[in-house]
């Protein structure tokens, strides 16, 4: 990774769209998905950030797991929130206490990645990216890369969304691999990229409870953008074994959603009913019509087979069934 991030521009342009060709791809998209895996490379290889960060999110579903074909310029962080100080986030607390405690957690953590945090990454990235504090959220940093090709779509930097209140488990240790390196080999001094990553059954149900919270949104208020993905990312995953690993552990649903009404409750949601038997993924028709025109928008995003948007409906009906035990 190293030896391609210090080409000059010119040969790293060679280079990307070379292999844009060969994997039937933009250039711009191979580009970033170089620097998305080069940034997840030095996270994992710099023992000081290792040691404080779990990827997870929808990114992870793509570099780690190959369950979605859609290309996402953020990367997902958990921070261990043991730095931040020695209160146990999971002490039985009053509602008050605990809604105090999430507030004064988040804080923490705003500062220690804008102190400490930015301070190694800098260090780690020296040389070849610049890295700042997001002007939009303070959880976020941005890692501006030298972009060898100018797109009106894709950035030239990566964000790292880093939370605190995120579980740690299941996770394990995988590798991940970027499409310059599965198309040139040879290229690369060292092809494959180690990461300490969430387990997608915890995702699967990460995702699933999200749309559940989706299908009681109160009328008069608009789902936030983007929300699509999660929708085309669940449909995916219950068309894979995932989804029967996944059935098979109704413990870790139970453990999403405490965790959930815990660190984000939200009474609207209704993640009482976020169980085998009444849990939803659909939203009604006015919800759904939003779903599929912001679906519309991210179809660019997609870079293998783009589903209907009526097939993702359909197998998320499908999916719901299994979930609640009725027959499709």
């Amino acid at each position: 990774m190293k030896k391609v991030a210090q080409l000059s521009a010119t040969q790293r342009r060679e280079l990307f769209s070379e292999a844009a060709a060969r994997l039937r791809m933009t250039p711009a998209v191979v580009e970033k998905d170089f620097w998305v895996t080069w940034v997840l490379d030095r996270l994992f290889s710099t023992p000081n950030l290792a040691r404080l960060l779990m990827f997870k999110g929808g990114t992870s579903l793509s570099k780690v797991y190959g369950l979605i074909e859609r290309f996402s310029e953020d990367i997902d962080l958990i921070l261990d929130w043991r730095v931040l100080g020695n209160d146990d986030p999971l002490a039985e607390r009053s509602k008050s206490r605990q809604t105090a405690f999430n507030e004064a957690i988040n804080e923490q953590a705003k500062a220690y990645i804008a102190g400490p945090l930015l301070t190694e990454l800098s260090t780690a990235l020296a040389g070849i990216a610049e890295c700042r504090i997001g002007e939009d959220d303070p959880h976020v940093i941005e890692v501006r890369y030298p972009a060898a090709f100018a797109d009106t779509y894709l950035r030239p930097e990566v964000r790292l969304e880093i939370g605190p209140l995120a579980a740690w488990l299941p996770h394990e240790n995988r590798t991940i691999t970027a499409y310059a390196a599965e198309a040139f080999p040879g290229l690369f001094d060292r092809r494959e990229v180690a990461v300490r990553v969430i387990s997608a059954e915890r995702t699967f149900w990460e995702k699933a409870t999200i749309l559940h919270q989706e299908a009681h949104r109160p009328d008069g208020t608009p789902q936030p953008s983007r929300y699509s993905r999660h929708y085309y990312d669940l449909a995916r995953m219950a068309d894979s074994p995932v989804q029967v690993t996944a059935l098979a552990n109704r413990a870790l649903l139970a453990n999403v959603v405490e965790f959930k009404q815990r660190f984000y409750p939200r009474a609207w949601a209704r993640y009482d009913l976020a169980t085998p038997g009444s849990l939803r993924l659909l939203p009604g028709d006015a919800v759904l019509a939003t779903v599929s025109a912001d679906y519309r928008a991210m179809a660019n995003m997609i870079f293998g087979q783009i589903p209907l948007f009526a097939d993702i409906v359909e197998q998320l009906d499908a999916l719901e069934k299994a979930i609640n035990g009725k027959v499709a």
